[in-house]
């Protein structure tokens, strides 16, 4: 929702207040088009609205500075035609409360659409003839996705020729459970592979995992093929995941995970015995007091004095992992 900030109109005139410039997650950037003056005389009846740039799925509304309705249509359905779109939207129009009307879209609006509103003001008050219509857009957030891998390991520690992936699929909308499993396929060496999904965050957020990956003698690739055509988009990605040869003990992934303090976690590819004693087999540069945490694949590595206090600059860690097995280097650039 939009607060129109009435007094500063009054001061700097007609502004440009129906649109607002959206920044994504994805690090996308868009600014819908169509905005228009808002005249600052609305401002006796409308204090708030649905603008800027909406989820697929919001409902649209707009509160007033005074009563339109009495206490018994709240609730209720209107049949008085209040909002009209541009491109058309089908829906119903109820009242909140006294002072607020809602239009619920009968279906998801279309990703990326901008469209135009047209209230009619002039229905619920007595207004001048320039006032009759409140107008402005708002614009549906563009659907897209993103790929995270976040681990490959096997399903039992003594079993590493039988792997699984496991990954993220985050969209910028909802999206169907659906319409995200017909997003991916998965193929090692020309064999297809089964993809199953775990749906979260609201239809935002998908969680994956596909299964029966073979770890061989000789290092191979799965390969994922992502197609948006079944979230109505173009976009497209292909990503190649390495899996190593067996007895290939190596660093898979080395990341900054921020929490209450700061760690790094360190992925292998063979899980590790978790009783084994790291002091001295991995160290961060210019930190010395460690400590470890040991799950599987993975060793979380903390050192809350120090992390708590270069955390506010671009620090640069290397992990070192020497003995007979592995002698690696990595590095991972902590979130400032």
């Amino acid at each position: 929702m939009k607060t129109l900030p009435w007094k500063k109109l009054g001061l700097l005139g007609i502004l440009a207040l129906a649109i607002v410039t959206a920044i994504y997650f994805l690090g996308f950037r868009k600014t819908a088009q169509g905005s228009q003056a808002i005249n600052p005389a609305f401002g006796e009846y409308v204090t708030t609205y649905t603008a800027g740039v909406i989820s697929s799925g919001s409902t649209i509304r707009i509160i007033f500075s005074k009563d339109a309705v009495d206490s018994s249509q709240v609730g209720a359905e209107t049949s008085v035609k209040l909002f009209d779109f541009s491109p058309k939207i089908s829906g119903t129009t109820t009242w909140h409360d006294k002072r607020t009307v809602e239009f619920k879209p009968a279906a998801r609006m279309l990703s990326g659409q901008v469209y135009e509103v047209a209230f009619a003001l002039s229905k619920l008050f007595p207004v001048a003839s320039e006032l009759s219509s409140f107008r402005y857009t708002f614009q549906v957030v563009p659907q897209n996705f993103e790929l995270t891998i976040n681990n490959i390991k096997p399903y039992v520690k003594t079993e590493l020729k039988r792997q699984k992936i496991e990954g993220t699929v985050q969209t910028s909308d909802f999206a169907s459970d659906e319409e995200v499993e017909k997003l991916m396929t998965a193929q090692q060496e020309g064999t297809a592979l089964k993809v199953n999904w775990t749906h979260l965050g609201e239809g935002k957020q998908h969680v994956f995992v596909v299964e029966e990956v073979s770890r061989k003698e000789k290092a191979s690739q799965v390969n994922l093929n992502l197609n948006g055509k079944s979230l109505g988009i173009t976009q497209t990605k292909e990503e190649t995941v390495d899996i190593p040869a067996l007895g290939d003990f190596k660093v898979m992934r080395v990341y900054v995970e921020q929490g209450n303090s700061q760690h790094v976690v360190l992925q292998f590819s063979d899980p590790l015995n978790d009783k084994q004693d790291l002091s001295g087999l991995i160290t961060i540069a210019e930190l010395n007091s460690l400590d470890f945490e040991i799950k599987d694949n993975e060793v979380s590595v903390t050192d809350r004095r120090c992390w708590q206090q270069q955390q506010a600059h671009s620090i640069r860690v290397t992990m070192m992992i020497k003995g007979s097995k592995l002698s690696d280097e990595a590095s991972a650039l902590p979130h400032t």
